[in-house]
């Protein structure tokens, strides 16, 4: 009995190992890393932040969706939770850069905040 791959051109060989190659490590490059506590990230958009991790409370600042992000440390990962029909994970982070609150507040960096972070929201500079 003969076996397939070795019966293969050469040439069709090299190609299938490339697009294997490829093929795993686009999974690396397009996976997105975990968050874990102690982690620095940025994040893009409005966001809510709150004193309290829950839905109940009105939520202290929001900010701008301005082209630094924000930027934060996490401090504690909190419990899973669904808003607005998006599940997500509530994080205590504590911020590593000042920003503006669209109330026209200026807050300055090392205040602390949970932050509701949706499953789907892209997140940027994990380290």
């Amino acid at each position: 009995m003969t076996n397939t791959f070795f019966s293969i051109t050469t040439g069709t060989k090299r190609s299938i190992i490339v697009v294997i190659v490829l093929c795993f490590s686009s999974l690396f490059l397009f996976s997105q890393p975990e968050i874990k506590e102690l982690s620095y990230f940025r994040l893009q958009g409005e966001i809510e932040l709150r004193t309290q991790a829950c839905f109940n409370s009105k939520y202290k600042y929001r900010t701008l969706n301005h082209e630094g992000g924000v930027k934060v440390r996490v401090l504690k990962i909190g419990s899973t939770d669904v808003y607005n029909s998006q599940k997500g994970k509530w994080l205590y982070v504590i911020l590593t850069a000042p920003l503006w609150a669209d109330s026209g507040e200026w807050i300055e960096k090392y205040n602390k905040f949970w932050i509701f972070l949706p499953d789907s929201m892209e997140v940027f500079d994990i380290t």
